[in-house]
């Protein structure tokens, strides 16, 4: 179904002028954002861990990088044994929010970076570590985390962002 409205959509393109062209693919745009709703809906609302998860996972799956806050907010949300139909293979880990913000990229990073001047919760920090990590590559992480605790001027912040740096070197060292 919708690779014949793609299809459809991309006939139409050698017809319409610059003007045109651009509106017509800003439908896209717009069907990604309806997407990115109706996740987050899910996401808030519906009782099934499982739900919540998968809603996640498709987040992090479609890049979309509007969902970044809601994901940090959840980075610790770790679905369980909910599953009822056995699987041979899940989609997502323990921790669906953290995988998803490292699917997503650089987007990820300042999210992750302002978590861990500010939340002193060990495993939030622990797992936002990893999404700068895992994102940036080791030593552009360092790098980052390097530069935001130095910019700081709030001394809690910076206490916290040094901690994220020891953390950092740690998962580095425990990764190589």
């Amino acid at each position: 179904m919708i690779e014949q409205q793609v299809m459809d959509m991309m006939k139409k393109l050698d017809t319409l002028d610059e003007r045109s062209r651009m509106k017509l693919l800003s439908q896209v745009d717009e069907q990604r954002l309806e997407l990115l709703g109706v996740l987050l809906k899910h996401l808030g609302t519906s009782p099934s861990k499982n739900v919540q998860a998968a809603a996640i996972y498709l987040i992090g799956r479609h890049r979309l990088s509007d969902g970044v806050g809601e994901l940090i907010q959840r980075i610790d949300f770790a679905p369980g044994t909910e599953r009822r139909i056995p699987e041979p293979e899940p989609l997502w880990e323990k921790y669906p929010a953290m995988e998803a913000l490292i699917s997503i990229g650089k987007p990820s990073v300042r999210g992750a970076i302002e978590l861990l001047a500010t939340d002193p919760n060990d495993l939030r920090r622990s797992l936002a570590v990893k999404v700068v990590r895992y994102v940036e590559g080791a030593d552009v992480a360092e790098v980052v985390l390097q530069k935001a605790q130095a910019a700081e001027q709030d001394a809690t912040r910076k206490a916290l962002l040094q901690d994220a740096l020891l953390r950092l070197q740690k998962l580095v060292q425990e990764t190589r």
